[in-house]
């Protein structure tokens, strides 16, 4: 193609960003209090970087990563840090036993999806004890001491000669990474996660076992990998380690991004501006604060993008470690399998294939991976996908239909990815904004990159990763991972085009516009969270009161020692009752069988009704938000109910332990 029309189409984007922020007066939506904290704590960290490096030495990027882990110290504890290096660091051993030649980011990754495939099919056991994953993993770091010596060494030369080739990129790069994670600083206050996401790690830490009782929790077979590798650091430090466990996936993604770039050929300067790139997407710091699974999943597919870009051939050891990533893909969520196997497609067309008897062990190794949340669900709900598709299924504990959310139903459009980008509140519970600028500012970048030779195998398969979720449900978060995915390609192309000094100012331009608008991802952002968690120095109560008041009411309980007996989280606005774990339970859509009683009890205003609901399910203590209605408030009377602590509006009541008669 004509060099000029090149150029041209670079600005394509440029101009119609400008476009879209004018017509849909994005400038409203601006969080500029948010952005300026972002802006403060980034320069915060290069002056202590600075001069740290003129005192010690050492480049201004490593001391930028030692001052990003100490933050992570403060804010997460020093105990759910270490318990999840020990972890990582013994899954670095596990990987290293099949996978020794690859990279130490991949052994990490390749040992975690293996380890969470394996608890995965022990979860009812009850084996899941603090003593057996700390004597595990401390084992195994023992006996891999050498190997994990070597390849710490070989990391460290490999980081630095990674800094050398482009010093200033570098910094910038993990300055980017370093921001992007700052909501890992903060405590567990997410919707999903307080409603189901932490029902395993917590029944893993007060029990040893999964007690998956789907009448309870119609999520409850779930894919689980994500929440069994979130569980074990809890389970070591008996205390949730959310934050730390975020923060290595975020390295694995980076690291990844990082290793793509050099299969393409992208130089040193190109990769550290595209592991920015992405790091500057809103999203991923909204997914940094929460136990989603799309955040491992974008590092799981980048990985696997990483092994088919080597050059052509591959051994054995190649397809297991594929196998392992699409298993692990396929336990993180369904559309993630989907992904996963586009991924395998372009394997199978770009390397040699192994033996029969090779496919068959790798079908085997990728099936044991992949299935043990299905199976559990088939065999003990009726349903391997439950709820999805119960029309089909017919499980007792949903009703016959299909799960589907019509907010997110607007239709697969032309101009979808114009209104993801400007009208991203229709697309996700956010602001608009919050998918961030690449695709808009680069879409000209993105033509090229479908037809230039180094680019256009990734950046293609990249598209269809970033289009396939978006198909059946037009939920931007879905789409993430190939975002991501997606930045590799158009940075290289953009280097390609343009010189390197417009090409860096350009991909500094989109990251700072992204950070920018950074909050509009997540509610906790936008209202300042990450202030406050500074200011509390890292302490978790004062955010719980101020946004999850169930959580420090549930602290609450814990401490009381009164423990006895299950917990109802009443609220339908609220339903937080996950870390209660086998003992919670929630009258909202996650259960429809008490849903309906309670439905029903509502309709009996002397409370008898409520009364005998609380019974049969053995209430001990009561987490109300208000409007709790008449009915219960005289069950709560005829019971003898005592009013233990508010926040808010939010209340503890207890229950006797034998409930008093009601005549």
């Amino acid at each position: 193609m004509n060099r000029k029309i090149e150029s041209a189409l670079v600005w394509i984007g440029p101009a119609l960003l400008l476009l879209g922020f004018c017509l849909h007066h994005l400038w409203t939506q601006w969080p500029s209090g948010r952005f300026a904290e972002l802006i403060a704590i980034a320069l915060v960290a290069l002056g202590l970087a600075k001069l740290l490096q003129r005192l010690a030495g050492a480049s201004s990027a490593t001391w930028l990563t030692a001052i990003w882990c100490v933050a992570l110290l403060v804010f997460a504890g020093p105990t759910s840090v270490l318990a999840t290096a020990l972890f990582f660091l013994s899954l670095a051993a596990l990987g290293g036993l099949l996978f020794p030649s690859q990279p130490l980011p991949l052994q990490v990754l390749l040992g975690a999806l293996m380890s969470a495939g394996l608890i995965g099919w022990l979860l009812p056991l009850p084996i899941h004890y603090t003593w057996t994953y700390s004597v595990l993993c401390a084992g195994l770091i023992v006996w891999r001491r050498n190997h994990l010596r070597a390849q710490i060494q070989t990391a460290f030369a490999g980081w630095n000669a990674s800094i050398a080739a482009s010093p200033g990129s570098a910094a910038f790069g993990v300055t980017a990474l370093g921001l992007a994670m700052t909501p890992i600083w903060l405590p567990t206050l997410q919707y999903d996660d307080l409603a189901y996401h932490l029902r395993l790690p917590w029944q893993l830490q007060q029990q040893g076992f999964y007690d998956a009782a789907p009448e309870h929790q119609v999520w409850a077979f779930a894919p689980w990998a994500s929440d069994i590798l979130q569980a074990i650091p809890q389970l070591i430090a008996h205390q949730e380690a959310r934050g730390p466990v975020n923060a290595v996936w975020g390295m694995l993604l980076g690291s990844a991004i990082w290793q793509i770039g050099r299969n393409i050929g992208m130089p040193p300067k190109a990769r550290w501006l595209t592991v920015a790139l992405a790091a500057s997407l809103p999203l991923t710091a909204a997914l940094a604060a929460s136990m989603q699974t799309e955040l491992l999943t974008a590092a799981a597919l980048a990985w696997m993008a990483a092994l088919v870009t080597q050059p052509r051939g591959a051994d054995l050891r190649f397809w297991l470690a594929l196998a392992i990533l699409a298993g692990g893909l396929a336990e993180l969520k369904l559309v993630a399998l989907a992904m996963a196997l586009m991924m395998v497609a372009w394997a199978l067309a770009r390397h040699r294939w192994p033996s029969p008897i090779g496919i068959m062990l790798v079908l085997l190794v990728g099936t044991a991976v992949a299935s043990s949340s299905y199976t559990y669900g088939w065999l003990l709900a009726g349903n391997p996908l439950l709820p999805l598709f119960n029309s089909v299924f017919k499980s007792p504990y949903f009703a016959y239909q299909d799960f589907s959310d019509p907010r997110w139903q607007s239709g697969f459009q032309p101009d979808l990815i114009w209104n993801l980008t400007f009208s991203t509140h229709d697309y996700l519970e956010a602001y608009d904004g919050a998918a961030g600028f690449a695709m808009v500012g680069l879409c000209g970048i993105w033509l090229l990159a479908l037809m230039r030779r180094q680019t256009r195998a990734l950046a293609w398969v990249s598209t269809l990763l970033l289009l396939l979720p978006l198909i059946p449900l037009q939920y931007v978060r879905y789409a993430y991972p190939g975002m991501v995915l997606l930045c590799v390609p158009l940075v290289a192309t953009l280097f390609l085009t343009l010189r390197e000094r417009s090409s860096l100012v350009f991909v500094i331009a989109l990251c700072v516009i992204n950070f920018s608008f950074q909050a509009n991802a997540n509610w906790m952002l936008r209202n300042g969270a990450l202030k406050q968690t500074i200011k509390a120095a890292g302490r978790d109560l004062p955010l719980m009161k101020r946004y999850a008041p169930q959580r420090a009411l549930a602290m609450s309980i814990r401490a009381s020692g009164e423990e006895g007996g299950n917990v109802l989280v009443l609220g339908g606005n609220a339903p937080f009752f996950a870390e209660f774990g086998s003992l919670g339970r929630s009258v909202s859509w996650y259960a429809p069988s008490l849903q309906t009683l309670a439905i029903r009890a509502d309709q009996d205003d002397t409370g008898r009704a409520w009364l005998e609901l609380l019974r049969q399910q053995c209430i001990r203590h009561v987490i109300v938000d208000p409007p709790s209605g008449p009915a219960f408030s005289h069950a709560l009377l005829l019971l003898g109910a005592t009013r233990r602590e508010a926040i808010g509006e939010t209340t503890w009541w207890s229950l006797p332990a034998e409930p008093k008669s009601s005549n």
